[in-house]
């Protein structure tokens, strides 16, 4: 009969296996390392000072802003990005020429003017504070369609006269990416064009921009039937969508 080893014979060979494998393989040395790790520095996260003439920052909006939201205020900045018409529909390849008639026929094919302001120049675009209802020029069809006495800025007080000589109506606000201005508007949430922002947006009210030494205008409205002034179209304001389609209405 072969003879057969129990369970304990074969735990104990297993025992005194593993400590010679012990004494076969001595434990490693650990050494403390030399190397001190240089950690970064923990990042500030103190807004920066109030400036000391009432307008705000928009670093200091975008952290604690709440509290001013449906309020008008100014903010000081620098213009990181601003929206171009024509560069954004510009198809490969087309010719000025020919995106100008595209334009000049379907104004719709434009977003309503608007720009991102930073506290810096190199204010990435998702830190800035978005602009909203910047006035700009009447186009072509609303030049054509839209009377000159109506053409005034108690109808239509968020556009321009295209190369408008007067400084007293020029509300227009000349900009380009990189100056420095303060903006006055209201702080909200959404734009009365339902352009919306969680962190807030401001509507436009009026500018100084400071790098072109120019500053909005300040206009008296005439109440409509008091000289000077002008009624309103009969059926209220022209919108780009009822030039295009004026059958629609």
């Amino acid at each position: 009969m072969p003879h057969r080893l129990g369970l304990g014979t074969v735990l104990l060979g297993i025992a005194v296996l593993g400590a010679c494998e012990k004494e076969k393989f001595p434990p490693a040395e650990v050494t403390k390392p030399d190397v001190k790790l240089e950690l970064p520095a923990v990042p500030a996260f103190d807004l920066p000072p109030t400036p000391a003439d009432g307008s705000h920052t928009v670093k200091e909006l975008r952290v604690k802003g709440r509290k001013l939201l449906e309020s008008d205020i100014t903010v000081h900045g620098f213009i990181t990005w601003a929206y171009d018409c024509p560069t954004a529909v510009r198809k490969p390849n087309e010719d000025d020429k020919t995106l100008q008639k595209r334009l000049d026929d379907d104004p719709t094919l434009c977003e309503r003017a608007k720009f991102y302001i930073g506290d810096t120049k190199d204010t990435p675009a998702e830190k800035s504070l978005w602009v909203t209802d910047v006035p700009r020029p009447y186009n072509k069809l609303e030049l054509e369609r839209i009377k000159k006495p109506e053409r005034n800025f108690g109808t239509y007080p968020d556009r321009c006269e295209p190369n408008e000589k007067d400084v007293k109506k020029a509300i227009c606000p000349p900009y380009t990416v990189g100056d420095e201005v303060e903006i006055t508007g209201s702080f909200k949430v959404s734009s009365p064009h339902s352009e919306r922002n969680s962190d807030g947006l401001l509507v436009y009210k009026k500018m100084k921009n400071i790098t072109q030494t120019w500053e909005s205008p300040v206009i008296d409205v005439p109440p409509a039937g008091a000289p000077g002034g002008a009624p309103p179209p009969a059926n209220g304001k022209v919108s780009p969508e009822t030039l295009v389609n004026p059958k629609k209405t």
